[in-house]
């Protein structure tokens, strides 16, 4: 999947975050977004991931200029944001984080956990991440809990 945002300009109101911007991720890239606070980057992945509206320029998926809805649509379209900060339930296991709002079910109305364990381990095992999906997630360690947060 090759990104490409150009030109990106944002403001809230009269305090202009983003001017002029313009960043390219192509497959097998690993990017890194650093600045001081309140230097845009942030801003410039919510506007990625549909959060915030561009007030000004483009954003291109495999060439195909794109403008996601909401977050929830780009991660069906394998692209997603993960905050600093880490959205993870302690006292639930590493399987409900990982599957939470996004459940499966049996024709029956049941959680298929069966299915869920499969998917999340075929998941943990392609990031190569050692958990067990038993485990309550407030025990992982925070490097732990980033990569569930990855899986996700």
């Amino acid at each position: 999947m090759n990104i490409e945002m150009h030109n990106i300009h944002k403001a809230f109101g009269k305090n202009t975050v983003l001017s002029g911007v313009s960043f390219d991720l192509v497959t097998g890239e690993v990017h890194a977004l650093m600045g001081e606070n309140g230097a845009g980057k942030s801003t410039l992945m919510n506007l990625l991931t549909g959060l915030y509206s561009l007030d000004q320029g483009t954003i291109q998926i495999d060439g195909k200029e794109t403008a996601f809805k909401n977050p929830k649509e780009a991660e069906q379209h394998g692209i997603a944001f993960i905050h600093q900060e880490l959205n993870i339930w302690p006292d639930m296991t590493v399987l409900e984080n990982l599957f939470i709002g996004k459940e499966i079910y049996t024709k029956l109305g049941l959680l298929d956990t069966k299915k869920m364990k499969v998917l999340a381990q075929k998941q943990l095992d392609r990031l190569s991440v050692n958990l067990s999906l038993d485990q309550e997630a407030g025990s992982c360690s925070v490097g732990q809990k980033q990569m569930i947060e990855i899986a996700k």
